[in-house]
């Protein structure tokens, strides 16, 4: 056989069928092919379905009875979306010929359009209208309020064309992002066409007629998008020409409403005038009138007074009005254009100079807001007071009744004469109520329009102060430093130390103190402190007495300490803020002045923290009596925070007055020079301080030898002390603004850093008194328990009785180091809390500079966006969000999880081991959300990844089938609970207590103290015995025997006694006495009762055997034990022979045998 293989006449009958093979399987597969294609071809060939042929089609399925429900759904589905498709390709070839045809006829429209804004232009600046001589005030008053109301709609066109030349310019880019996606499209659609099946001939025209209408529609919305782009300059174009046009016409209005407002103003001050000087001359002339009538002239001067305080109010709130309007347009444009030059110029240090100008100038939001609040206030008051007036006018309609309601009250209303003088005041009065209520409605009216222009004003301020906190942080503010450099420090110095700035420094000083009590005031409260600080340095090293002994010791001590601390530091930081305030309100005020004020008022918190911790570290202070620190630590605490104040207090004050008086030459030579010398020193401070063995950290890493900070000393101590030196270089190569709003924002996170520690220190020296109070009340209990012990109760005997190993479990009593613990990851929980608060807080300023980042995109991937299929990119900003997301997880699922624990422990009504299985559910959790956020960050659907999953799902299923199980059998562990942490179980010849449940192994401790890892799926597939599952209660048996001849009814009435009497057995149920039997030395009693837990059961039995010992010696009921007779027959002679002892173990432990 092996022969006629190797022949050569088999090999060529084999290479010929293999040949034939092939030929055949290549024209099959030509054959399929040109079927295939042949049938593409016929699709494509095939005419677009219409609207009405698809509409027939689902009525025709509709009405249908014959075919399958689930095959006449799919039907009605596939032609719907057809239908959808042909109404989206008539919607696009409409866009697409509306385009076409708006750049036709674009050219003659932008040619009108220059044309007219030329005309316009050239006019010149609008004049104010000339108003017909005559008009009345309501006439005015209706005027403006049509001329308001054509600028307000005028606004909201310009608002609208800004909207659209925003629109249009960033539209080129996302109709470029779709064109990409409907390319993908078509691509897909080619690729991926179903095959179209002969079985279903409805179902193949339906799906036909979908992916038809499809890629045509798909086609259409890429033609109408292509000419939407050549389009787009021409139509960007007209919009601004437009917008152009449109503002010079709000121009034009607003010139317009602001002459009405003058005129109308200037009317009613001439007739509040006419009306007051006709209430004077009426007063005059009323001088031998009645006194009721002069009283009533005397009520209608005030209102006539109130009437013109009113007319001056509304011309005061118009030219109020139109500040604030030219505020928020001057923002506007400067927000406009600076993204503009942004967009075309990029981060230029130009650009960078003009934005740290412009970020100078913006408003006050809170004197805004203040400014607010007050004319919020004020229009309350006008509404109250026009309800009265309005009151009163209704009164005053029928005035001949008002006379006779007045008559009751005033009986000279009937005099002869009076009724008909004091009938013209009240009509008088009318008149000027219904003045003061038109008034007031203008003034509310004003009021509510100059506060909502005032919110315009901060929202613009906000918006525009959210983009220049995103990009000047990027953006070099100085040149590198040169030659220029240099040349300007002589004048920058001379200008700092200039006499004629210290002269004004006097001079508004001076002007302080002779017109400023509250400077008085400051100056005598800064003198005080200063006199109480040697009784305060006293009270704080009387304070350290009472800490030796814990019977006075207290948390009160270490507070009032502290407080007293922050007194002493307080007077040199609260002088410098004090001057550096009057310093700039003073009315006085010059520019060196300003400046100097900002440096002081700046630098004052920062010299009151550095004073506190100094402060911290003397001598019998707090950090050496109360917080226990080493005196080496706080000898280099001292030492450094001594140096540092008086070295980068000084520098610090220069550099924050140069850089408020924000001249260019002064700020980029001396203050770069004092940034980079405050920088420099900052770098050497934190490297004196933290340094791992030479600093004052020192003492705390050698006692934490095996913490994070000493194990990664290497990456931290570098990075600190490198942070200020980089920010110097940055300060050096022209990042100005940069280096000093992260400097700014590094030495609040220091002050935080520092504040927390105290902070912690001290709630660990609350938490250290109270351990010692516990150990002590605990040590006074035991010894007086045992004095009690030795006086009423007798000496107990050592005798023990044997119990199941397997019960032999002992409650230890609270352990205070472990409380303790628990106590320090509650702690270190708020703290960690505190400091994530903190630190948003003080880098809250440098986060939104962070958002440049999402310009710089990675990848992209499709997503549904307003119902829109787009690209959306991954940026670096993303990149970041899910490192942070993964950082945050990761402490969160290690510390919220025994955070959750210690707060559970104060419920009751929860087992440990529901507490574990709650914090071991959420450390799952916390990780599974924390990665489908980052998934959904980085843009990784479930859709796109699901088989990918099951892919490696039965990958794993296969090579970690046993880690797989065990984890889900920990699972099933966890919500089931067929063992618990703390439970007795018995697994196998094992038993002992859960302590831990893990993702593949349960933790088993047995009384050995030797710790069993068990696979998890051992407790769900094999046989487990829980003790404590359901029913903690638990049986205690033990067996006595006594001897023949005993009083056995005696001895089983004394058990039950003696159980019964016992407090720790249970009385349901109840404890069973039983005679077990005769054994071969003793009479068999058995004593059986119950425990409500396992919880000292040792005890309980010893206790029990103990009593049961004692009342039986008694009571004269001896105890049994065995007994052998030996029996020697000597009427023979005895048999005596010798042996050589074996030296085995057995024989060894046999008698010498003499027979």
């Amino acid at each position: 056989m092996i022969d006629y293989i190797s022949s050569p006449l088999f090999r060529l009958g084999a290479v010929l069928l293999v040949v034939l093979s092939g030929l055949s399987l290549n024209l099959y597969a030509q054959d399929a092919a040109s079927t295939s294609s042949s049938r593409s071809a016929a699709a494509t060939s095939t005419p677009l379905p219409t609207q009405s042929q698809i509409e027939a089609q689902i009525k025709l399925l509709e009405a249908s009875t014959s075919l399958d429900e689930t095959l006449k759904s799919s039907l009605i589905e596939l032609y719907r979306r057809a239908l959808v498709n042909v109404s989206e390709i008539e919607k696009f070839d409409a866009r697409r010929t509306e385009l076409a045809d708006a750049l036709k006829a674009a050219p003659k429209q932008t040619q009108a359009l220059q044309k007219t804004l030329e005309r316009e232009t050239s006019a010149g600046s609008a004049k104010p209208p000339k108003l017909p001589t005559g008009l009345t005030s309501d006439q005015l008053s209706q005027r403006l309020n049509q001329a308001q109301a054509e600028t307000a709609a005028q606004e909201l066109r310009v608002n609208e064309l800004n909207q659209l030349i925003d629109a249009s310019q960033r539209r080129p880019e996302a109709a470029r992002e779709r064109l990409i996606v409907i390319k993908q499209a078509l691509d897909a659609q080619t690729t991926d066409t179903p095959p179209l099946t002969d079985d279903a001939p409805e179902l193949t025209q339906a799906q036909a007629w979908a992916a038809q209408t499809q890629r045509q529609a798909l086609q259409s919305e890429m033609r109408m998008l292509e000419q939407e782009l050549l389009s787009q300059p021409a139509s960007l174009t007209l919009l601004k020409l437009q917008h152009d046009l449109a503002a010079l016409h709000l121009r034009d209005l607003r010139v317009q409403q602001r002459a009405l407002e003058e005129a109308l103003s200037q009317q009613r001050a001439e007739q509040a005038q006419v009306e007051q000087q006709a209430a004077e001359r009426a007063q005059r002339e009323a001088e031998d009138k009645h006194p009721l009538v002069r009283e009533w002239l005397q009520h209608n001067a005030a209102l006539t007074a109130a009437l013109s305080a009113s007319a001056q109010q509304l011309s005061g709130l118009s030219e109020e009005r139109a500040r604030v309007e030219a505020e928020r347009k001057r923002i506007e444009d400067d927000y406009r254009g600076a993204k503009q030059r942004l967009e075309v110029a990029g981060l230029t240090r130009a650009l960078g100079q003009v934005l740290l100008d412009q970020r100078n100038q913006l408003p006050d939001q809170r004197q805004y807001r203040h400014q607010i609040n007050a004319r919020e206030n004020a229009i309350a008051d006008a509404t109250l007071r026009q309800i009265r007036h309005r009151e009163e006018d209704r009164q005053l309609r029928d005035l001949d009744r008002y006379l006779d309601e007045l008559a009751l009250s005033e009986p000279a209303v009937q005099a002869r004469g009076v009724r008909p003088e004091l009938l013209d005041v009240l009509k008088q009065r009318q008149n000027l109520l219904r003045q003061v209520i038109k008034s007031e409605d203008d003034s509310i009216h004003q009021l509510s329009e100059l506060n909502y222009a005032a919110e315009q004003v901060v929202q613009a301020a906000q918006i525009y102060e959210a983009f220049l906190a995103e990009n000047l942080l990027w953006v070099r503010s100085a040149t590198v430093v040169n030659l220029d450099t240099l040349t300007n420090l002589p004048a920058a110095l001379g200008w700092l130390v200039s006499l004629d700035g210290g002269a004004e420094v006097v001079q508004v000083l001076n002007e302080r103190i002779r017109h400023s009590p509250l400077f008085w005031l400051g100056l005598a409260l800064n003198i005080v402190l200063i006199a109480l600080t040697p009784r305060a340095r006293r009270a704080i090293r009387a304070r350290a007495e009472p800490l030796r002994r814990v019977r006075t010791d207290s948390i009160r001590l270490t507070l009032e300490a502290l407080g007293l601390t922050l007194l002493i530091a307080l007077p040199a930081a609260y002088l410098f803020w004090l001057l550096g305030q009057q310093l700039m309100l003073s009315p006085l005020a010059t520019p060196y002045t300003r400046a100097l004020g900002a440096g002081l008022s700046q630098v004052a918190f920062g010299l009151y923290c550095l004073r506190v911790f100094r402060l911290l570290a003397l001598s019998s202070g707090v950090a050496e009596k109360h917080f226990r620190w080493k005196l080496t630590t706080l000898t280099r605490l001292r030492r450094d925070f001594g140096w540092f104040t008086l070295y980068v207090v000084p520098l610090a004050l220069m550099t924050g007055a140069l850089y408020q008086y924000n001249d260019p030459a002064h700020t980029h030579s001396l203050g770069r020079v004092l940034l980079i010398a405050c920088l420099i020193g900052t770098s050497v401070f934190f490297a004196r301080l933290l340094h791992p063995s030479q600093g004052a950290i020192k003492q705390f890493l050698l006692d934490h030898p095996h913490g994070w900070l000493y194990r990664l000393r290497s990456l931290w101590f570098p990075l600190i002390v490198g942070i200020p030196l980089a920010l110097a270089v940055l300060a050096a190569v022209g990042y100005l603004y940069t280096a000093a709003i992260l400097f700014q924002s590094l030495v609040y996170q220091l002050w935080l850093v520092l504040g927390l520690i105290v902070a912690q220190q001290t709630v660990v020296r609350w938490l250290s008194i109270t351990r010692r109070r516990i150990a002590l009340q605990a040590a006074l209990e035991r010894q007086a328990a045992r004095r009690a012990q030795a006086e009423h109760e007798p000496s107990e005997r050592s005798d023990t009785s044997a119990v199941p190993e397997v019960f032999q479990v002992d409650e230890a009593e609270p352990d205070l180091a472990a409380l303790d613990e628990q106590t320090r990851h509650l702690i270190n929980a708020a703290i960690f809390m505190a400091g994530v608060i903190g630190l948003w807080a003080t880098w809250s300023e440098v986060l939104p500079a962070f958002s440049v980042l999402e310009r710089f995109a990675l990848w992209h991937y499709s997503g549904v966006v307003n119902g829109a299929e787009q690209l959306i990119p991954v940026t670096v900003a993303d990149i970041g969000m899910v490192i942070l997301i993964v950082a945050v997880a990761t402490i969160a699922a290690r510390n919220l999880p025994a955070l959750l624990e210690i707060l559970l422990l104060q419920s009751n009504a929860l087992s440990a081991g529901a507490r574990y299985t709650i914090k071991t559910l959420s450390s799952y959790l916390i990780t599974t959300v924390a990665f489908l956020l980052a998934f959904n960050t980085l843009g990784m659907q479930w859709g796109q990844i699901q088989w990918l999953v099951a892919a490696l799902g039965v990958g794993i299923g296969f090579g970690l089938q046993e880690i797989i199980g065990n984890f889900i059998s920990g699972l099933i562990i966890l919500f089931e609970r067929p063992v618990r942490v703390g439970d007795i179980v018995t697994i196998g010849d094992t038993t002992g207590v859960v302590t831990n449940i893990r993702i593949r192994a349960t933790t088993i401790r047995n009384w050995d103290r030797q710790e069993l890892l068990v696979p998890n799926k051992e407790f769900i597939t094999g046989r487990l015995l829980n003790w404590t599952l359901t029913d903690q209660q638990n049986r205690i048996s033990i067996p006595i025997g006594i001897e023949y001849g005993s009083d056995t009814r005696k001895a089983l009435e004394l058990l039950g006694r003696i159980a019964n009497e016992h407090e720790r057995v249970l009385d349901d149920p109840a404890p069973l006495v039983s005679f077990e039997g005769f054994g071969d030395n003793a009479l068999l009693l058995m004593l059986r009762c119950y425990m409500d837990s396992l919880d000292g059961r040792i005890g309980v039995v010893t206790e029990l055997n103990q009593t049961i010992y004692d009342t039986f010696a008694a009571e004269g009921i001896p105890m049994a034990f065995p007994q052998r007779e030996v029996r020697l027959h000597t009427h023979e002679p005895l048999d005596v022979r010798l042996h050589s002892i074996r030296h085995n173990a057995e024989q060894r432990s046999r008698p010498s045998v003499i027979g």
